[in-house]
């Protein structure tokens, strides 16, 4: 049996179509809840842009910051598993690194394009071939569609990249989020219309209260501009897509098959906690979890979640709104505008129009992230808003929403967006187990 810090370990590992890899999988976890003196379960999951060693690295320090801060709970009698799903490991998108750099009056160089002109040649082709990896056949057809309309965009092209990205992915139909999203695929206007309203970067008008704490300003600029460009957006919006739906995917076979199916002694409390698209997964899960199942579910934490901030909402159709009341504990809430993957590049990502509305990125944005913004449009007493900083008390029953502007900041490793593993962060989830 692997161990994480005092903690027993064991590994779930998905493909795309939410199946486990391996076949011992589920014998190995049973053995470990079934260990004397376990009394509680951790399923913890990853993000988007993550590795298998990415992963690891996440959990280890989670949960040695975690382990650390438990008063009364033994972390030993606490049993985790590390869900590994496959979360392509995608190239920094281009107008983000574009962004950044502009921000801090650098000049950059992607491939062989400079910020102001054209995605370079070899940065596209570089991004198709991902691409055409990552898809499988249906990515060939991208592939080659995505080359050709960067060569030069007219009807035939554009159409045929809309129609081949269609073609690679699946909308659901009880998600309206992803519904949402897969609109820039099948475009009302024409296609070479849509594909050309790419070519030039997008605009980014912040909300006056998110421009101190976003590092961009009023706007970006020097972004890319030219038909590559256009047709790196429509990849970095199908890959986006594509792991979106991923997570929803994997999380309600979580739920809905490979938990419920353990054999545990009975007692045991069930811990849900996600970053980023995983805390998209874990609530795809704990919407699938059927309501007699061999666990207590007990609690939910979503760490700067990439998901809409109206998920959990019954008066926006959200759809997770069912999972609000379900756990017997609390479900609690990172959020901050510190977080520029969700506060920006989720909302552009999820819109890829070039509406600059007054409330790009905050709560009034109708394509705002969770972990930017926390759940809105609860109904009234559902959710419990903590702005107090550290002292970490959330309640049960209740939505509780964390703003960690003071311990989810960017650091020199990277984006606040990944800062999610801090002592900060381990204190809060110390406390969640604890309620």
């Amino acid at each position: 049996m692997d161990r994480i810090g005092p903690s027993p370990l064991c590994w779930l590992e998905f493909d795309a179509n939410g199946g486990l890899k391996d076949a011992g999988a589920a014998a190995a976890a049973e053995a470990m809840l079934n260990s004397p003196g376990i009394a509680d379960f951790v399923v913890l999951s990853h993000g988007w842009n993550n590795t298998k060693t990415d992963a690891m690295t996440l959990y280890g320090t989670l949960w040695r910051n975690v382990a650390a801060a438990l008063g009364r709970k033994n972390p030993a009698e606490i049993a985790v598993a590390g869900v590994l799903w496959p979360a392509k490991q995608f190239s920094t998108d281009f107008d983000d690194a574009a962004a950044v750099a502009s921000a801090a009056g650098q000049t950059l160089s992607v491939g062989d394009g400079d910020g102001g002109g054209d995605l370079g040649e070899d940065a596209l082709e570089a991004q198709i071939k991902e691409v055409e990896d990552f898809f499988g056949p249906a990515g060939a057809a991208v592939a080659a569609a995505a080359r050709k309309a960067a060569q030069g965009i007219d009807f035939a092209s554009a159409n045929a990249l809309f129609d081949s990205a269609f073609a690679a992915v699946t909308p659901p139909a009880d998600d309206p989020e992803l519904a949402k999203n897969a609109e820039l695929f099948t475009p009302t206007e024409s296609p070479e219309v849509a594909l050309g309203a790419l070519i030039q970067p997008p605009q980014i008008s912040a909300a006056p209260e998110l421009r101190h704490v976003s590092g961009l300003g009023d706007a970006v600029g020097n972004l890319f501009s030219g038909p590559r460009a256009a047709v790196g957006r429509v990849l970095n919006q199908l890959t986006y897509y594509e792991m979106k739906t991923r997570a929803g995917v994997v999380g309600a076979a979580l739920g809905g098959h490979t938990l419920p199916a353990l054999r545990a002694s009975p007692g045991k409390r069930l811990h849900l906690i996600g970053h980023s698209f995983g805390a998209r997964l874990v609530t795809a899960a704990a919407r699938a979890l059927p309501a007699h199942s061999p666990f207590e579910f007990f609690s939910l934490t979503l760490l700067q979640g990439a998901f809409s901030h109206n998920g959990l909402s019954a008066a926006a159709s959200g759809a997770f709104a069912n999972v609000v009341g379900r756990p017997s504990g609390p479900i609690s809430i990172t959020h901050t505008h510190n977080d520029r993957a969700c506060t920006f590049w989720y909302a552009l990502a999820s819109r890829l129009s070039h509406d600059t509305t007054k409330g790009f990125g905050d709560a009034d944005d109708v394509f705002g992230a969770m972990g930017a913004n926390g759940a809105q449009k609860l109904a009234a007493g559902a959710i419990v808003h903590d702005v107090s900083g550290q002292a970490f008390a959330p309640q049960r029953r209740k939505v509780n929403g964390f703003l960690a502007d003071a311990y989810i900041v960017q650091t020199a490793a990277g984006d606040a967006h990944n800062n999610v593993a801090n002592p900060t962060c381990g204190r809060l989830v110390a406390a969640v187990l604890q309620s």
